[in-house]
């Protein structure tokens, strides 16, 4: 079971030019032949600078970066630093596009695997007249020192709500691990996700 919590905070750095704010924490609780792991990641700070307004394609590029996990089982136990960029088609009622990450684990303690990875999310979202959106998604990790790859492919629908004044999406849906690393998740699973959209 995969739970996602998503914070997008733009901030205008001028009259063409803003700042997309994206802390992201997510939590992946795995059982497997009465094994749990997780293969949850720290918290996790990207960002990117692109143009303020743009009216079918986005762009941006900024820096990266992770918190050591609190124990190993949650992940890296290295800070990450990195670069992180996205970029998005957004014809109406569709967004096409990738979101991705380098990062470089800075410390010594390799507990957990090192934060050496890139990341990359590409997704193809429907959203209908009454805010139900429809996504198909994938999340791409591969780890440099490990020499290994994983990647989950994510089905899910949702509704955009007005939450204590906040535009926020809640996503449900299947999973399943396309390949796998000896300490990732096997098979299919469970998504659910929270995405809030703070204003300027």
């Amino acid at each position: 079971m995969s739970i996602e919590v998503v914070a997008i905070h733009p901030v205008a750095l001028g009259s063409d030019l803003q700042l997309i704010v994206n802390p992201m924490l997510t939590l992946n609780h795995n059982t497997n032949d009465q094994q749990v792991t997780n293969q949850a990641q720290p918290l996790q700070l990207a960002t990117y600078l692109g143009p303020a307004y743009a009216k079918y394609f986005y762009a941006g590029i900024g820096p990266y970066f992770q918190l050591p996990a609190t124990n190993i089982n949650n992940g890296s136990k290295q800070t990450g630093l990195g670069i992180s960029a996205g970029a998005y088609f957004t014809p109406d009622h569709w967004v096409i596009g990738a979101v991705a990450y380098n990062s470089w684990g800075v410390g010594s303690n390799i507990a957990g695997g090192s934060a050496n990875l890139f990341n990359i999310q590409p997704s193809i979202s429907y959203t209908t007249d009454a805010a139900w959106t429809y996504n198909l998604g994938s999340q791409m990790t591969y780890n440099y020192d490990a020499k290994a790859a994983a990647n989950q492919l994510t089905l899910s629908g949702g509704k955009t709500v007005n939450l204590f004044g906040y535009h926020t999406q809640v996503q449900a849906g299947p999973t399943y691990m396309v390949t796998t690393t000896p300490t990732s998740a096997k098979g299919f699973g469970g998504f659910l996700g929270l995405t809030v959209l703070l204003p300027k």
